[in-house]
């Protein structure tokens, strides 16, 4: 992490300890090195934040591409990781943006279920996400996050799951079904971290 970044890390960190009472749990699972997909659940705005304060690592994210319409947008967001994708899916340049970032050993994390959820159950994930995982073949470590739909109100918890791999979707062409199978592996994993 280079200055800046380590230094708004910190100051977001003390900021979301102090201003919302958090907590952090599995912070060892989080490989020290290599390339790693991160998936959460998705709840409200304070989520890519939270997330990235909670991981001691720099973590790269696919955002909703409007959120680049504004300059100075564009600009933080970018320098925080951020590269636009298409609503409706991982089209073909952001899964090249994706394994790319994987492939220079970095942290990608993704919101599975491709949008905010307001519901109580999770959503079914993209299948995008799937297409990254076993392209890529790296660890997926699953978080869950709980509180930050409404941070100021409740304590916000951070449960960092034990990495795992989809060893075996790996290595062979899926069709809809497997692809449907592996993004409920995933989803399976985020949800026994919301308790």
């Amino acid at each position: 992490m280079d200055f800046t970044y380590q230094t708004t890390h910190k100051l977001f960190r003390t900021a979301f300890k102090l201003g919302f009472g958090w907590e952090v749990t599995g912070e060892d699972n989080l490989p020290q090195n290599g390339p790693v997909i991160v998936v959460a659940n998705h709840v409200s705005n304070f989520d890519p934040p939270i997330l990235a304060a909670a991981l001691h690592r720099k973590v790269h994210y696919m955002a909703k591409e409007e959120l680049f319409n504004n300059p100075i947008a564009d600009k933080v967001l970018k320098y925080y990781g951020a590269f636009p994708v298409r609503r409706g899916g991982v089209g073909k340049s952001a899964l090249r943006k994706g394994l790319q970032i994987l492939k220079e050993e970095k942290i990608l994390a993704l919101f599975p279920e491709g949008t905010r959820n307001q519901g109580p159950k999770l959503k079914k994930a993209k299948l995008g996400i799937v297409m990254l995982a076993t392209k890529s073949q790296v660890p997926i470590l699953p978080v869950g996050l709980l509180g930050t739909r409404s941070p100021i109100q409740n304590q916000v918890k951070v449960n960092i799951g034990k990495p795992f791999r989809l060893t075996e979707y790996y290595n062979k062409k899926l069709d809809k079904t497997e692809m449907r199978q592996a993004g409920q592996e995933i989803m399976t994993q985020i949800e026994g971290l919301l308790e």
